[in-house]
């Protein structure tokens, strides 16, 4: 039996011997970029292999072939050639061909690649790694930026400044034409390589560490990239946000309503068809689309590659994305993700310039034992656990030892760089809103402030740093507004207990001013969503308070926190009011309130950097609870009242385009309570020009007074609906705002100065508005849109002047 074995393994050990292994790389004649996912295939048909996304290929030919191979490439003319020319050139260039979808027409049945394409619809489910229980895998990560490749006129220009045999002659930009072509040769602009350990446990948990990071003149670990910073992880779900931009996925349900698909060349991997089929929008259809080709596998109909690119002809900034799969443990994973983007009018020397992105999935582990307790709300943590393995990482996660051009861009940077030193501080302390001291940081949050009662008002906060503690920061601050001529200060200490858990303990003293009718939001203001600041520098009516808090929160699910706290606080409104109570007539107000808060958020975004949590953003939906009950502890006035809040954000994505966004503000205080504490209806009407997301725009900013309220703000936005062009992509916003508001105990509120006036009747205001109805070139790297929507008052509350019913607001955005 040993004897078998040594025989069959010496027989596949000389078959392994005997077949011949070319290797190469395949890339386009003109641009002499990669061209990745081109088939070489074998005089059978069958046999034969796909370039990698970088373009390179292995390819292994049975003992004793002697055939051609044939190159082929839906964006490209085949080519037909001989072993020994491969053997005799590493690089094969192919030669691009023209390829036009247009709408076909199937006389003898439908489209065969319509049926392919609904298969890989119908198992998206079973691919996509958001669907396993878990994974977990270690990326290796490129970004470059460099002068887009260059062609054959570029060429012939090139060469006709370098035959010039006086320089002299030569012009000053064709002096600079050829310095810069100098320096492209030599380096690239830019350049960052990071390696991270990524985690998760699907839904809800995730964590990517960095482990190692080098960028060309910083040291800021804020120019690190992970895997998904342009691109999603897969391409299975129906929306595929590229740029802040989303673009409807052509592999979703019903797309062969909105896009071509052919079918353009079938080829094989191991022993399954690998069907490979170019798509691009129809015309006529007004939606962000993409175009490209996918290779779908016939075992499971996975895709096995993918390309993908922005068809949007007009966008200043391009983007084409590459991904390739391969099978871990009998399920198709990621194993590289690349990622290229176009300045199309931003030039140099007559190249735009471009970004690449590279980033290698490896140990890709499917379904492992993870423990859920090690997952917080940290998506990305920037700070290295072990920095003396920094450069051992990098080393070991390379695809390719870094070449020459690679090496001189790190030299050359860093050495230039090294005279700014201050640099990366200040990159630093912009993300963290922290100016580092040693164990000590300046707080960048307390130094200005602009509202209509304090004029400017500057401040200072001295906190300890994450150096001196992680588990304990404690500080102060202090502020003066040069309008109302005050002094403000505060003081806090807070202690860390699980920062997976975000379980802590705080205890604050404040002696600040708060504004009326939002003091609940401002003591929460890390539960809900903050006002617009643009309304914030109109506010004009405050309260001068002197608070105690004590306040202790947790992460009791993945998406749900909870606080819980008690306070005691001081009131002495800055204008004239008084309030009867209990026979009384009182100018001053000391309360005391205990409650708690709960939380849901559908997925919150952190990254930590410099020891410290910097939030990135959330999704929706976002719901906060909170109730609350007045009592007598600490000296306090008997008030007694118990007060109910809600507040609710929600978003949805249409397919194929279109967002509607539905927010509700809700509050009921069901007894006696000063006027700062009281509801004031959210208008915005002062605030010229800006539309103010949450909020009244036909409803002045305290025009009423509610101690039970709800307000309801809809807005849906069409998308591009009439036409695309460079100075004009209109989008249609739909709005509808309503909103009802109960003052109880009115008699008790003595505010001679201003109307106290509620609004149970119901107020209403709706709106229309154009997105985008003019824009224009942005630093030559996107759109800077301009549009205008104008809000109708009426109703019960309908001003007796038609023209004051009517507000009109801008709107502005930035798209690549």
């Amino acid at each position: 039996m040993r004897c078998l074995w040594i025989i069959l393994f010496g027989a596949a050990s000389l078959g392994s011997w005997a077949q011949q292994v070319l290797r190469g790389k395949v890339v386009d004649s003109l641009r002499l970029e990669p061209v990745a996912f081109a088939n070489l295939i074998l005089d059978d048909g069958v046999s034969g292999t796909t370039t990698s996304i970088d373009g390179h290929y292995e390819l292994r030919l049975p003992a004793g072939y002697s055939g051609n191979i044939l190159l082929s490439h839906v964006s490209y003319k085949r080519r037909q050639v001989t072993i020994e020319f491969l053997q005799q050139n590493a690089v094969v260039r192919l030669v691009p061909g023209l390829t036009v979808l247009q709408e076909l027409v199937f006389v003898a049945g439908e489209n065969p690649a319509l049926r392919i394409v609904r298969e890989a619809v119908k198992n998206r489910k079973l691919h996509d790694p958001d669907n396993l229980e878990s994974y977990a895998y270690h990326s290796y990560n490129k970004f470059v930026i460099k002068p887009s490749e260059v062609d054959s006129a570029y060429l012939i220009k090139l060469n006709g400044f370098r035959a010039k045999a006086d320089t002299t002659t030569l012009t000053k930009s064709e002096k600079e034409f050829l310095q810069f072509e100098s320096l492209a040769e030599k380096m690239h602009l830019f350049m960052t390589e990071s390696v991270t350990e990524k985690k998760v446990i699907n839904p809800n948990r995730d964590k990517e560490t960095l482990l190692a990071f080098r960028a060309s003149g910083f040291k800021s670990p804020l120019f690190a990239n992970v895997a998904t910073d342009y691109q999603p992880f897969s391409f299975y779900k129906d929306i595929i946000s590229l740029l802040g931009k989303d673009f409807l996925n052509p592999i979703s349900k019903n797309s062969e309503t909105r896009y071509n698909f052919y079918l353009t060349d079938t080829t094989f991997f191991e022993a399954d068809t690998v069907y490979i089929i170019q798509y691009e929008p129809k015309k006529g259809k007004l939606i962000n689309g993409l175009k490209g080709m996918v290779s779908i596998s016939t075992d499971g109909y996975a895709i096995k590659n993918v390309i993908a690119a922005s068809a949007d002809t007009l966008a200043l900034t391009g983007i084409l994305i590459q991904q390739h799969y391969n099978k871990v443990d009998g399920k198709w994973f990621p194993d590289q993700l690349n990622t290229d983007i176009y300045f199309n009018d931003l030039k140099i020397a007559d190249r735009y310039m471009m970004a690449q992105h590279r980033s290698f999935i490896r140990d890709v582990k499917i379904n492992p034992e993870l423990k859920r307790s090690s997952f917080g709300d940290i998506k990305v943590d920037l700070t290295i656990p072990q920095p003396q393995l920094n450069d051992e990482l990098l080393n070991r996660y390379r695809n390719a030892p870094i070449d020459m051009k690679e090496a001189r861009t790190y030299t050359t940077l860093d050495s230039a760089m090294a005279r700014i030193k201050w640099i990366d501080k200040f990159l630093n302390a912009a993300a963290t809103q922290a100016w580092p001291l040693g164990y000590f940081e300046a707080d960048l949050t307390k130094l200005m402030r602009v509202n209509v009662h304090e004029g400017l008002r500057l401040g200072t906060g001295l906190y300890t740093s994450p150096m001196f503690s992680t588990w304990l920061r404690l500080g102060g601050y202090v502020a003066y507004g040069f309008k109302d001529r005050e002094v403000k200060y505060g003081a806090d200490v807070r202690f860390t207990l699980n920062a997976n858990k975000d379980v802590y303990l705080q205890a604050a003293y404040r002696n600040d001013i708060y504004e009326t009718g939002y003091s609940h939001e401002t003591e929460n203001q890390n539960l809900l969503v903050p006002a617009d600041r643009f309304r914030k520098l109109l506010s004009s009516r405050y309260d001068q308070t002197e608070a105690f808090r004590l306040e202790a929160g947790a992460k009791l699910l993945p998406r749900l926190n909870a606080l819980i706290y008690s306070s005691r606080v001081e009131i002495n409104p800055t204008y004239n009011y008084e309030l009867t109570f209990k026979g009384e007539n009182l100018a001053v107000f000391n309360l005391s309130e205990a409650g708690v808060t709960l939380r849901y958020a559908g997925r919150e975004n952190f990254t930590r950097l410099a020891g410290k949590k910097i939030f990135l953003g959330r999704e929706w939906p976002f719901i906060s609870v909170t109730y609350a009950r007045t009592n007598s502890l600490f000296g306090a006035q008997d008030f007694a009242y118990n007060r109910y809040e809600w507040v609710s954000r929600f978003q949805l994505k249409h397919r194929p385009k279109g967002i509607t966004r539905l927010a509700v503000y809700a509050g009921m205080i069901d007894g006696i309570a000063p006027y700062g504490q009281l509801y004031t209806g959210r208008g915005a009407r002062e605030v010229t020009g800006a539309y103010v997301d949450g909020f009244f725009q036909t409803m002045d900013l305290y025009e009423f007074t509610a101690s039970q309220y709800a307000s309801v703000f809809f807005h849906h936005n069409f998308g591009s609906f009439l036409f695309d062009t460079q100075y004009s992509k209109p989008e249609l916003v739909l709005y509808q705002h309503a909103g009802i508001g109960l003052l109880k105990y009115r008699q008790s509120h003595n505010l001679p100065d201003f109307a106290l006036t509620d609004f149970r009747k119901g107020f209403y205001e709706s709106g229309v508005g154009l997105n985008n109805l003019i824009r224009w070139k942005y630093a030559n790297v996107a759109y800077y849109g301009l549009g205008g929507s104008v809000f109708y008052r009426y109703g019960p509350y309908q001003l007796d002047q038609p023209s004051k019913n009517f507000v009109f607001r801008l709107t502005f955005n930035i798209v690549f």
